[in-house]
């Protein structure tokens, strides 16, 4: 293969690779302005171009500990919430999730993205008289398009921040713009 067939390929992998590493961090917030449940009248929200929609098993609920399922604003077992972005699929980095039992026992649920097990999360109760606290969660770094926590235990929680990396606009237009190397790459050597 000659080096003028292998610029463009070369040129594809620098300009994909440059773009991935460029993204930009977002955190969403799910919480009210009153310590009483008050349903979700404006499911979605955009930022930097992104907008993340919410969606549940129930009608949802948010006040000042974050956004649950049914009036009392808990997603408990059986019950779900969803968040699902657009236009493009985005890393889940951390969020922070109220865990709302007075007990020792762990607030579990399952991770769902794009509809396949990321992993399940248990954490311990953090409650304590007059106060609620606030467990803050690294998620890893998972790529979809709608995350969906599940609720695997009566305690309950909520959700009330997300932190995300979202693509930015020159990364998208540089891995494009790699691709279309790429495949006039592919159709030159094809022709010779």
């Amino acid at each position: 293969m000659k080096i003028k067939q292998l610029l463009p390929i070369a040129l594809a992998g620098l300009l994909g690779t440059v773009g991935s590493a460029s993204a930009a961090p977002i955190t969403f917030s799910f919480d009210s302005n009153t310590w009483y449940p008050s349903e979700v009248t404006t499911p979605s929200m955009t930022q930097m171009g992104t907008t993340v929609t919410m969606a549940g098993t129930d009608t949802l609920y948010n006040t000042l500990q974050g956004v649950g399922v049914g009036d009392d604003a808990l997603t408990s077992t059986g019950e779900s919430i969803s968040f699902t972005f657009t236009p493009n699929a985005v890393s889940l980095l951390s969020g922070v999730v109220f865990e709302s039992s007075m007990t020792l026992s762990g607030a579990d649920f399952n991770l769902y993205g794009d509809g396949t097990l990321l992993n399940s999360f248990s954490f311990l109760n953090t409650w304590s008289v007059g106060g609620s606290y606030f467990t803050s969660l690294d998620f890893g770094s998972w790529n979809a398009t709608e995350f969906m926590f599940s609720g695997m235990s009566n305690n309950g929680f909520r959700i009330k921040k997300l932190t995300v990396d979202v693509p930015e606009p020159g990364m998208v237009a540089l891995m494009g713009m790699g691709l279309l190397l790429a495949g006039v790459a592919t159709r030159r050597r094809r022709k010779s």
